[in-house]
């Protein structure tokens, strides 16, 4: 009896033994596979062509060009500085591919964006005497180029100038600061242009300084009216050169004064010459901050030292790039893995940080604040824009900044007293209908971005959803929100808005987030409320033509309206505003009078994929018509969203010049492709979900922060071959379209088997079909 309890005994410790040793292998194995990865991350950055977008092209829907408004410089993942050019047609984004002449190379720049801003503090070498006053001549200092001489690439921009310049300019970054380098000829009379008063809307005020001992030079630039809305910056600069100064001068205006130190103004500036033997490359090292000169020249300490050669500057940006894409490595043909990349590499530019080295920002307050140790503030939320996919697609690939991010637009609600809706530097621009701010939240939360104070968040919410709403100056968060609350919907004829009916489109979203971000926070009565609030989209559709239509105050509906005009909306028509319900497509379909209805309507509407504003036909190229293709699984026929998504990412995306279909909306619709060409989409604003599609490419691998992995495989992926014939997740086989944030971020597995004619019967149960609220 003591001999077999003994051996019971043994064998068990021998199990433990066992199991504790297998374990400790499978740890060992898994961390050297972790490491092994880290080590051996693949050359992405050559997949990404930073022109992509910067080319206006005709449209018939347009009276002028229309193109991604993207730049083409240097950059790093949401960085302060965006060291670009600039070209002589005065683009929304500072180049246009188009151009033969470079006007300047500015330090500060949107993506994407419908309206000029930004492009502050220009600096242009040229080589000879500086005998008018670039402040009104400066046309005649700008250079012509060749793209032929271009080089882009993340983190790194170059040209060869030609007259009468002759030199060769090459742009990196660190995140606060730009580093030039610039090659001139031999000469007594190289120079280089510093602009404090020439940004894209002009200045309300500039200043500049030379300290010729120092070889410095600094100053500060304002601008105003972002989209003609309210809201001013300023932004502070100082450029460390590593060549002494043998003249210098300023200007403002049309008066050029030589020997001068400083000028003042809009339309100011300075210039300094330097003698250049053959082929001698000058430096000029570029602190950026918004809180003070002083900040700038800490940023410079702090990133860009006299140290730091321009080359490893530049490989550093670029490793930093390819870190960054490597959190999802996919395999295809050359062609479609520029494409995704590129469109990731737009993705990752915005929103960008505002806080300086040392946690500093100025607030919306405009006063100087301080953050805690390891994080950043940022800026720059293209808030109509980004809650249709971009925001948690950042959620997802690294939700710590993410949740800085949110963080940042709580900090500037208890700075203001609201929410932005299309925060610019420090201001409220009171640009755009809705109140973009809850789904952007929202949807950051439910994609695993949740270290920030909820609680603020959402009581910054519900005071801009309730009663008065939220006023701060000129500011209105929701405007026209007392009748929208009294009649649950804005009446035809109500000023504060773009477009009445595509606002209560836009209200009735922003209520469903705040219901679902009330939800996840344990809040039911005010979930409650906001989830029958999010059913005012009824309010606006007219049951007896099947389209979201202007209402009158009366509760009549104009008997003038046509689904491609523009009046009642925004940017887009009624015909393309119908399908923006993605929180309850399910009851937008009944109300059509259901799925067959539904479904023969998008098949007309999918005959013309980018067909502009006022057409029967998708904008895909605009923020309203992006959820409608994924809605074919709503009607049980999936294999139309596949093939419909398939069609938009493969035709209206290129990495060519002219290669997005509209403004890229500082990375929104480049995000919608890297979602389609995943497979997936997170359709609901605010809640948790992804409906499916199919993936693009035979291999996904998304390493997200915790370690967790999204897999993807995909036997038979090709451009041609869109249509899913059956699917596992996690090696057991399914049929549903649609899967949870968690599942995603807790790590999963998907199979596809794909082809090129549709499966009918895989995904049309009742059960498969994705949710609606």
């Amino acid at each position: 009896m003591f001999d077999m309890k003994r051996k019971k005994t043994i064998f068990a410790s021998i199990l433990v033994i066992l199991v504790l040793a297998l374990a400790l292998a499978m740890n060992n194995l898994q961390f050297t596979h972790k490491a092994h990865a880290q080590a051996a991350l693949q050359n992405l950055t050559q997949y990404v062509n930073p022109l992509t977008g910067t080319q206006p092209i005709s449209q018939t829907f347009s009276t002028k060009p229309v193109g991604g408004n993207t730049f083409p410089g240097a950059d790093v993942p949401f960085g302060m500085v965006q060291f670009s050019p600039d070209t002589s047609s005065n683009p929304v984004g500072g180049y246009s591919y188009n151009d033969s002449s470079i006007q300047g190379f500015s330090l500060t720049h949107l993506s994407g964006a419908g309206c000029s801003i930004y492009q502050d503090i220009p600096f242009m070498p040229y080589v000879g005497s500086v005998s008018s006053s670039p402040g009104t001549n400066f046309a005649s200092y700008g250079s012509s180029f060749s793209h032929s001489s271009e080089v882009a690439s993340p983190g790194y921009y170059s040209v060869s100038l030609g007259s009468p310049s002759n030199v060769k300019a090459e742009l990196t970054t660190t995140l606060r600061t730009g580093f030039g380098q610039f090659t001139y000829p031999a000469s007594s009379s190289s120079t280089m242009l510093i602009y404090s008063g020439r940004s894209a809307l002009g200045n309300t005020a500039a200043t500049i300084n030379i300290s010729s001992s120092s070889k410095l030079i600094t100053g500060s630039a304002s601008s105003a009216h972002f989209c003609a809305g309210i809201g001013s910056y300023k932004v502070y600069f100082a450029a460390q050169f590593d060549v002494p100064f043998t003249k210098f001068g300023t200007w403002t205006g049309s008066t050029l004064k030589a020997g001068s130190t400083s000028a003042t103004g809009n339309k100011s500036g300075a210039y300094v010459t330097f003698t250049t033997s053959a082929n001698q490359q000058v430096h000029v090292r570029v602190g950026v901050s918004f809180v003070s000169i002083s900040n700038a020249q800490a940023n410079l300490a702090a990133e860009n030292p006299s140290t730091l050669s321009f080359a490893t500057a530049q490989s550093n940006a670029s490793a930093t790039w390819n870190q960054w894409l490597n959190k999802i490595v996919v395999s295809g043909s050359t062609a479609d893995m520029q494409t995704f990349y590129t469109a990731l590499y737009h993705s990752l530019l915005f929103p960008s940080t505002f806080s300086d080295s040392n946690g500093q920002y100025r607030g919306f307050d405009s006063t100087n604040h301080t953050l805690t140790s390891g994080h950043v503030q940022y800026a720059n939320f293209s808030g109509w824009d980004i809650y249709h996919g971009l925001v948690p697609l950042l959620a997802l690939l690294t939700p710590s900044q993410t949740s800085d991010m949110m963080q940042s637009l709580v900090n500037d609600y208890q700075q203001s007293g609201c929410l932005p809706k299309w925060g610019l530097a420090n201001a409220q621009t009171n640009i755009e209908d809705g109140d973009s701010a809850d789904p952007i939240i929202a949807e950051a939360y439910a994609f695993g971005a949740t270290s920030f104070d909820t609680a603020t968040a959402l009581q910054a919410m519900l005071k801009g959803a309730t009663n008065s709403g939220c006023t701060s100056g000129s500011y209105i968060e929701r405007p026209d929100l007392s009748t929208y609350l009294s009649k649950g919907y804005i009446p035809v004829g109500t000023s504060g808005v773009n477009g009445t009916s595509s606002a209560t489109l836009e209200y009735a979203t922003d209520d469903f987030a705040i219901s679902q971000f009330a939800k996840a926070l344990g809040d039911s009565t005010d979930a409650a409320t906001f989830a029958t609030r999010a059913e005012n989209w009824k309010n606006v559709f007219n049951t007896a033509t099947g389209y979201i239509e202007p209402r009158n105050s009366d509760g009549t509906y104009p008997s003038t309206f046509k689904s491609t005009s523009l009046s009642g909306f925004h940017d887009a028509d009624g015909a393309q505003y119908t399908w923006m319900v993605p929180y309850n497509v399910a009851g937008l379909f009944s109300s059509m009078g259901g799925n067959s209805t539904a479904v023969s309507r998008l098949n007309s509407f999918f005959t013309k994929l980018n067909a502009g504003p006022t057409s029967t036909n998708a904008y895909l190229g605009n923020e309203p018509s992006e959820p409608s293709p994924w809605e074919y699984d709503f009607a049980g026929q999936p294999w139309q969203t596949q093939n419909t998504v398939r069609n938009a990412i493969t035709q209206l995306y290129s990495t060519a010049p002219n290669g997005l279909p509209g403004n890229d909306d500082l990375g929104q619709l480049s995000s919608w492709y890297v979602w389609g060409a995943l497979g997936m989409f997170p359709l609901y604003p605010g809640a948790g979900d992804v409906v499916l599609g199919s993936p693009l490419f035979s291999q996904v691998t998304i390493t997200l922060d915790s370690g967790h992995q999204i897999l993807i495989s995909a036997s038979g992926a090709a451009d041609n071959a869109p249509y899913v014939q059956s699917m596992t997740v996690n090696s057991a086989s399914s049929t549903q379209l649609w899967q949870s944030a968690t599942t995603l971020t807790n790590g999963v597995s998907f199979s596809y088997t794909l082809g090129t004619s549709p499966n009918m019967s895989w995904g049309t149960g009742s059960g498969d079909v994705p949710p609606s609220f």
